[in-house]
């Protein structure tokens, strides 16, 4: 009969260990529930904003702009686009690509929102550029909301060339405020 005893001490101890170490289990991964539903733990909370430029190439100043009708959604995105490459590029576009965007045949984005900087760029110019921003580039298009992609640009290598020589120049991570 001792022997019966000792035996049934030994299980209630274990169910109690069990089942104190299993409630600490579940708290714990209720809470690692909510921290990850709040967004603790998305990839655009620890990534800097910024627009980091590949060599040559300049990406500055990037604000998303509000939309006059509905402020909480950007329509465009605006930035300083430089070049350095050493020569003059030709009828350059820019465009805004998500992170998830399929490539054509001539190497562009076909997600994209397209702008124009003009017939000519020469080395070391600047200029201002305003990208519209379709909805379905923005990871989420509400306040808190962010941007991840890449900045691409096509464009031509002789005057009055059509542009295609298509390259991804930067990647860009901006919050929508």
């Amino acid at each position: 009969m001792l022997g019966i005893r000792k035996g049934t001490r030994k299980a209630q101890s274990a169910m109690e260990y069990l089942m104190t170490y299993g409630w600490a289990i579940l708290v714990i991964a209720v809470v690692l529930g909510a921290l990850f539903s709040l967004g603790v733990f998305s990839s655009s909370s620890v990534l800097p904003q910024g627009c980091v430029a590949a060599s040559g190439y300049l990406c500055s100043g990037q604000v998303l702009l509000p939309n006059a009708a509905n402020a909480i959604t950007p329509t465009s995105l605006t930035f300083t686009f430089g070049q350095n490459t050493g020569s003059t590029i030709y009828n350059a576009f820019i465009a805004v690509s998500g992170q998830g965007s399929a490539v054509n045949n001539v190497g562009f984005p076909t997600a994209v929102s397209v702008n124009s900087i003009g017939a000519s760029m020469l080395p070391g110019q600047q200029t201002t550029v305003v990208v519209p921003i379709a909805n379905t580039i923005l990871a989420t298009n509400t306040l808190g909301g962010s941007l991840s992609g890449y900045v691409w640009l096509n464009y031509s290598s002789t005057s009055g060339g059509v542009a295609n020589i298509a390259t991804k120049i930067a990647t860009i991570n901006i919050k929508v405020t």
